[in-house]
């Protein structure tokens, strides 16, 4: 044990698991309340995710800015407009907003672009597939809509976000599929496929997070 926790993927993953764990029990405790904490579960996340990236320089930070300003953006046009993703409204569960629209949702599409990327990365090593810009961006955002697909169903239990009439549009698969390419790409174009060995478990143990919330929560609604 002493030998696994001294590297630094391992001792990472390990406060991941740790935090999760807190928030699956909370959250099935008390939904609402718990998932109030949800901003702060996206800053660490971040951190934790690109502590390991081995190049941090400008094009890595400009990178980010990008996905996180277009993302932004595209969720305000959405929200106000209902043409993008469907017909939805923000709760307050990610804190601030501006114009109806979180701040930090930008976040949170380059938490799961780039963790996508990595696992898709990882894969292909794993396999010793040649892994393409257009194939990679594919792929990543064929998983991010996986994690959406999970994330969907209780997001209003947690007030992160609600449908109109309470149904999750096909629409809004589509454009995750579409936008989440455009993401991974740009990424991918600007040498963001550096080996990070903590982002794909970021991505499983957030999976695996909402899997279970959703089994959870409604157990609990039954």
């Amino acid at each position: 044990m002493k030998h696994w926790i001294k590297k630094p993927e391992n001792f990472l993953t390990l406060i991941l698991l740790i935090f999760y764990s807190v928030g699956l029990v909370g959250i099935s405790l008390n939904p609402t309340d718990f998932a109030k904490l949800s901003p702060f579960n996206l800053l660490l996340t971040s951190v934790l995710l690109f502590w390991l990236h081995p190049q941090k320089d400008i094009l890595f930070f400009t990178n980010l800015l990008f996905v996180f300003t277009g993302a932004f953006f595209l969720e305000m046009i959405g929200v106000n407009s209902g043409s993008i993703f469907g017909k939805y409204t923000y709760g307050n569960a990610l804190g601030f907003k501006l114009n109806q629209t979180p701040i930090l949702i930008g976040l949170n599409w380059i938490i799961v672009a780039y963790s996508s990327i990595q696992l898709v990365q990882t894969i292909a090593l794993k396999f010793n597939l040649k892994l393409t810009e257009l194939l990679g961006a594919l792929l990543a955002s064929i998983f991010m809509v996986i994690l959406d697909f999970f994330i969907e169903p209780i997001a209003p239990k947690l007030d992160f976000w609600s449908w109109e009439n309470n149904l999750i549009p096909i629409q809004n698969y589509t454009a995750w599929f579409f936008f989440g390419f455009a993401f991974c790409y740009w990424l991918l174009k600007g040498g963001m496929l550096k080996n990070n060995p903590l982002a794909w478990r970021v991505y499983l143990v957030q999976i695996a997070f909402f899997i279970l919330l959703n089994i959870t929560l409604t157990h609990v609604s039954l």
